[in-house]
C-alpha cells in the first residue's frame, strides 16, 4: 500500500488493496480472542492487568486507523501525513510498550521474590495512558487536515495548513486550551496548535515513568516478599519454578497435567487449577515419569 502513489495501474493497486485489507483479519481474530478470554472472569485490576487491558483498545485503535490506508482513493490524501504516524505508533508504541509493562509487573515477583508497589504502579499507569493518547491522538486530526509528516511544523508555510481552524477560542474547550497553555483568552485554536498538546504530553509521559523506575529499585530492596511460588494464583508452567528461579529454572522436568486455562473445576480445592499440580479433577493427562532435569 506504500506504492499507491507511484503511478501503478488500477488493476495492480486493487490487488494490493485487497491483500492489505486481508492481512488485518488475523489482528481482528487476536483482539476478539483477547476480549473473549476476559468474558466471565473474576478480573483483578492490579497494575499488570491495567496495562494488559489498556493494550487491547490501544492496539485496536492502531489497527482500525490502518484500514483507511488500505484504500488507494483515501491514501492519496492521507499518505505521508501525520495520520500515518498516529496509526503506526498506536500499534508499536502503546501496543508494544503497554504489553511489556504488563509483563514486568506480572513476572517481577517470580524473578525477584518480591512484589512491586501497587500504589506506584497506579501512579505509573494512569498518567502513561493519558499522555500516550495525548501524543498520538491529535495526529489523526492533523493528518486528515493534510499535515505533512516530514515537515516539523506540518507545512505551516502553506496557506492550506496555517489557515485551518480546529476550534474557536470562545468555545468551552478553546478556553480550556488557552488557559492551560497560557494564551490570551479568546485566541482561536488552529490545527498547528495541537503540537502544543503533543509536545507537552511527550514530556509528561517521560515524567510518568519516574514512578516505575522508583518502583523497580524500591521493590528489589524492600518490596513485600512473596509467600508462595505462585502469588498470582496463575495456572501456567513458569509458576512451578522456585522463586527466584535457579540456573536452569526447573528443579525437575516440568509436567503439564492439563491445559493452561482451567478455572472453577468441580472438585478442585481452589478456583484455579495449575498445569503442574496433579489430581484435583479437570482434564488431566496421563502422568509421565518425573526425573531430575539435567542442564
Amino acid at each position: 500500500h506504500h506504492m499507491y502513489l507511484t503511478g501503478m495501474g488500477t488493476s495492480v493497486s486493487t490487488f494490493f488493496q485487497t491483500t492489505t485489507v486481508l492481512i488485518s483479519v488475523p489482528s481482528v481474530i487476536l483482539i476478539t480472542s483477547l476480549l473473549i478470554s476476559l468474558w466471565g472472569g473474576s478480573i483483578r485490576f492490579n497494575s499488570a492487568m491495567l496495562f494488559a487491558t489498556a493494550f487491547i483498545p490501544m492496539f485496536g485503535i492502531g489497527g482500525l486507523t490502518g484500514l483507511p490506508l488500505a484504500f488507494n482513493n483515501m491514501v492519496l490524501h492521507l499518505h505521508d501525513t501525520y495520520y500515518v504516524i498516529g496509526h503506526f505508533h498506536y500499534v508499536v508504541a502503546p501496543g508494544s510498550v503497554f504489553a511489556l509493562f504488563a509483563g514486568v509487573y506480572h513476572w517481577f515477583p517470580k524473578h525477584t521474590g518480591r512484589m512491586m508497589s501497587e500504589k506506584l504502579g497506579q501512579w505509573h499507569f494512569w498518567p502513561s495512558l493519558i499522555f500516550m493518547n495525548g501524543i498520538f491522538m491529535p495526529m489523526f486530526f492533523q493528518g486528515m487536515a493534510g499535515f505533512h509528516r516530514r515537515a516539523f511544523d506540518g507545512g505551516r508555510a502553506y496557506e492550506q495548513i496555517s489557515s485551518q481552524l480546529f476550534m474557536p477560542g470562545d468555545s468551552f474547550f478553546g478556553g480550556l486550551f488557552n488557559f492551560f497553555f497560557g494564551r490570551a483568552a479568546g485566541t482561536d485554536v488552529h490545527m498547528i496548535d495541537l503540537n502544543l498538546i503533543m509536545s507537552a504530553s511527550a514530556w509528561l509521559l517521560a515524567l510518568a515513568q519516574i514512578p516505575f523506575i522508583i518502583n523497580i529499585f524500591l521493590s528489589v530492596v524492600k518490596g513485600k516478599k512473596v509467600t508462595s511460588d505462585n502469588p498470582w494464583h496463575a495456572t501456567t508452567l513458569e509458576w512451578a519454578t522456585p522463586t527466584p528461579p535457579p540456573h536452569g529454572n526447573f528443579l525437575t522436568e516440568p509436567v503439564a497435567y492439563r491445559s493452561a486455562y482451567e478455572y472453577s473445576v468441580p472438585g478442585a480445592k481452589e478456583d484455579f487449577l495449575p498445569q503442574f499440580e496433579p489430581g484435583q479433577g479437570g482434564s488431566e493427562a496421563p502422568k509421565p515419569d518425573q526425573t531430575p532435569a539435567h542442564h
